[in-house]
């Protein structure tokens, strides 16, 4: 566990804690997206946090899961790689933030941001040059959150996910500079 403030923590992912990672994201996920999904976002969530795809993420070293912790309640789940560019762009030297993921009633307490600041200190203790991430062009309370952080748009390109309906495909990629 590594407390980021009294009320924050986050808690490393194993691979016993698939079942109630998947969970937790039908819990968050789903009320939150089930708008852009042909299916509620079943497909998605199963691709993600199956089982096999779920130990693929642990047994790589570039990447660190975790839950994200208020008061000690597991409300959400935090996930970045490092070093790791962009497949359409090359940012060497690079922290992917991959996921950010927060309950609905704990949005607005600080807790983004707490995250947001702890990954940030670690791409800077590694000397890495840049964070990136990716999100979704009509996801616009997460793109002035991102730029908020000081992320500024790169590029735009769509997602090709068979279940995700069309007018959802726009996936934008921030940078922000750690130089």
């Amino acid at each position: 566990m590594i407390k980021l403030t009294e009320d924050i923590s986050i808690q490393k992912l194993t691979a016993a804690d698939q079942p109630e990672l998947l969970e937790l994201m039908r819990e968050i996920y789903i009320p939150s997206y089930k708008h852009i999904w042909s299916d509620s976002g079943d497909w998605y969530l199963d691709q993600m946090y199956n089982p096999d795809a779920f130990q693929k993420d642990l047994d790589n070293p570039k990447s660190h899961y975790y839950y994200v912790l208020y008061e000690g309640w597991k409300i959400g789940i935090l996930k970045y790689s490092y070093p790791e560019s962009p497949t359409l762009i090359d940012f060497p030297n690079s922290l992917h933030l991959h996921r950010i993921y927060i309950s609905k009633e704990y949005q607005g307490k600080g807790v983004a941001a707490q995250l947001m600041k702890r990954v940030e200190s670690i791409a800077r203790e590694r000397g890495l040059k840049y964070m990136w991430l990716e999100v979704m062009d009509t996801q616009l309370q997460a793109q002035r959150f991102y730029r908020k952080m000081g992320f500024e748009w790169i590029f735009t390109y769509h997602l090709d996910y068979k279940k995700l309906l069309p007018k959802y495909r726009g996936i934008q990629i921030l940078r922000k500079s750690l130089t």
